[in-house]
């Protein structure tokens, strides 16, 4: 497979390579077998950024939207920065909640083991709950971080990555 594009082929190997998700696996192999190298384009070549407080888009496959890669390399990336940030991060630990979004309760499964994988303790909760409850949490328990999934009011196709550092 070649779409011409370098840059194209080396992110779809990539993700072909990385993600363990069957179904956005098969839905960037599907776009690749209909040559719709302008979506694949959007979906690979850009990536979620960071806004107020954290990440929120549309879920599905690709750099740009919410699914499981995507979670998991942004909970690298900030399980990294803390222990830059926070030397102490591993015994404070961090506070990850979930809302009843689609998606929800799976990615914080995917946060957690990360956290604890990076030698981070974690304090999950065990049910939906508001995000209110993640920032008291950091406070009360002292934690450098929180993470919440969940996309609040927005459209039933998003979910978000919410991310609160303790100071």
């Amino acid at each position: 497979m070649s779409s011409e594009d370098n840059d194209l082929d080396r992110e779809i190997s990539l993700w072909l390579k990385w993600d363990k998700n069957e179904q956005t696996r098969l839905a960037i192999k599907d776009l690749v077998e209909k040559k719709d190298y302008t979506e694949l384009r959007r979906l690979l070549l850009s990536r979620m950024e960071f806004g107020t407080a954290g990440l929120r888009t549309k879920m599905g496959p690709g750099n740009a939207q919410m699914n499981d890669l995507t979670i998991i390399q942004t909970t690298q990336g900030l399980a990294k920065y803390l222990k830059t940030v926070q030397p102490d991060v591993s015994n404070m630990g961090v506070v990850v909640g979930f809302d009843g979004r689609h998606n929800s309760y799976r990615w914080s499964r995917i946060v957690g083991n990360i956290f604890v994988n990076a030698k981070i303790k974690v304090f999950l909760f065990s049910k939906y709950c508001p995000t209110p409850y993640v920032a008291y949490g950091v406070r009360a328990l002292r934690a450098a971080c929180g993470i919440m999934i969940t996309a609040s009011h927005n459209p039933k196709e998003d979910n978000g990555y919410k991310v609160l550092i303790y100071s």
